[in-house]
């Protein structure tokens, strides 16, 4: 059955998400993974452009001539699957859980459960996915 959305559906509709097992953080614990929203993919695609653009200025600094470097810092490394787990892990309301402030506690988690939480947000996002590929998976329901 389909539906011509109005205005008031559009704007009340809810990005889908996923609940994903992930028994290395505790017996029964549940992540729950949401697709991006326009903004959470800019600013996430932005945060990892700003970091592409400190390294790309650093390097230069280090390949200029010793009288010439700026001696900019090397900046901190950004793991964007972590990134990628900041714009979309939610509670059950839909509200992102954490913020990069969050990283050093993220850091410890398990790597398996950070795999599969990151595979869960590519597989929703369809970030691998050409844009014919993504209309014929949609088609197919």
């Amino acid at each position: 059955m389909t539906k011509l959305f109005s205005r008031a559906d559009f704007l009340a509709a809810k990005l889908p998400s996923v609940d994903v097992l992930v028994p290395e953080l505790g017996e029964g614990a549940l992540a729950r993974i949401q697709q991006l929203s326009v903004q959470g993919r800019i600013s996430y695609l932005e945060r990892i452009r700003r970091y592409r653009e400190a390294v790309n200025a650093y390097e230069d600094d280090q390949d200029a001539p010793v009288e010439e470097r700026k001696n900019l810092q090397e900046p901190e490394f950004l793991d964007v699957s972590l990134l990628a787990l900041v714009y979309s892990i939610v509670d059950e309301n839909g509200d992102l859980l954490f913020t990069e402030a969050d990283f050093p506690e993220m850091n410890r988690w398990a790597h398996a459960a950070v795999e599969r939480m990151y595979s869960e947000m590519i597989n929703l996002n369809e970030i691998r996915r050409s844009v014919p590929a993504a209309v014929e998976a949609e088609k197919k329901g």
